[in-house]
């Protein structure tokens, strides 16, 4: 599935909702909407990735990024909703430590509890 990326402003948070899948042919695509949510002070990033079925390494990048970028800037940066496939890859590279992971969008915009609490700000 070619990917698709939707951007949207929630109070706060800037949303970035992936569908697809997310490799190396896809990469500018994503890295455009990260620099346009990056532009604003303070951001808040939220990926909601429910509707993604793969990343690769390019698209992991990306993400580690993005929270980077978003804490220097005094930010955050979240995910939520993994679907079974992306979940086992952030396990298996341990990125899953690195972010904050809401089981849903609501719980996420709530502030409710995440269901794994980064151990590493990435910086």
């Amino acid at each position: 599935m070619p990917l698709k990326i939707n951007r949207e402003r929630h109070d706060d948070f800037t949303i970035i909702t992936i569908i697809g899948e997310v490799d190396k042919t896809e990469e500018a695509l994503l890295s455009e909407q990260i620099n346009e949510a990056l532009t604003v002070t303070r951001p808040r990033l939220l990926f909601d990735l429910s509707s993604m079925d793969f990343i690769d390494s390019s698209g992991l990048r990306l993400l580690v990024q993005a929270s980077s970028r978003a804490h220097r800037c005094g930010g955050t940066c979240a995910l939520c909703c993994l679907n079974p496939v992306p979940r086992r890859i952030m396990r298996l590279t341990g990125l899953d430590a690195a972010f904050d992971v809401y089981p849903t969008l609501q719980e996420a915009l709530l502030h409710g509890r995440p269901e794994s609490v980064a151990s590493v700000k990435l910086v």
